[in-house]
């Protein structure tokens, strides 16, 4: 008589769901896919202000590493309320290759700090030693994050401040400079959507097996 073994539901949904958390990393809020423009190291904190379309939060803050190969001086970052005030949230990213790389940017661990949609963000990054990098498209944006516009400080205060200052024409840019890592993607309701369907499946096929024992 043939034997038929059949995969636990539970043990199938826990793999399926593992597979597909591992592909919801944490990643930087804007991931460059090609650089377009570099500034100078310059004595003003540049970045860039944003919203979100869902409750998250900021796990992470990092600047803008131009060679992939290490900062060559600290740089200062930080959160902030579009309105200014002090930071929200901020930290200093060591010069070197200590802080964890994720695609052009290094990142250090941060507070948990809540983002709720309906309130803008402004993220800056002093980096006097370091280049900064334009975006304007030239890249994937986290789809829980709106990119509003291109934000920096006033030249030459030679300090780390809110970068509250922008420029007509800078709508949907930013100046990286600073950058946050989300908190990963929950895992999507298809997954348990699927997951339901493999529970039918698995029940037809222990019904199938048992009418065959029989």
């Amino acid at each position: 008589m043939r034997s038929h073994r059949f995969i636990s539901f539970p043990t199938l949904i826990l793999l399926f769901a593992c597979t597909v958390w591992s592909s919801l990393a944490q990643a930087a809020a804007i991931d460059l896919t090609e650089i377009i423009f570099e500034y100078d190291g310059s004595p003003w904190t540049l970045g860039w202000k944003f919203s979100v379309t869902a409750p998250t939060s900021v796990e992470a803050l990092g600047v803008y590493d131009a060679g992939q190969d290490g900062l060559a001086g600290p740089a200062q970052v930080g959160l902030w309320l579009a309105s200014g005030g002090a930071p929200l949230v901020q930290t200093t990213v060591a010069a070197g290759t200590d802080a964890a790389l994720d695609g052009y940017f290094r990142f250090v661990p941060v507070t948990s700090t809540a983002l709720t949609p309906g309130i803008e963000y402004i993220v800056g990054a002093y980096l006097d030693s370091d280049a900064t990098s334009l975006f304007g498209g030239n890249g994937v944006v986290d789809p829980r994050v709106t990119v509003v516009d291109a934000r920096y400080s006033a030249f030459g205060n030679a300090t780390f401040e809110f970068p509250g200052l922008t420029d007509p024409g800078t709508e949907g840019g930013a100046f990286l400079g600073g950058n946050v890592q989300l908190n990963p993607v929950p895992l999507p309701a298809a997954a348990w959507l699927f997951g339901s369907g493999l529970a039918g499946i698995a029940a037809f096929g222990r019904r199938k097996n048992r009418a065959i024992s029989r």
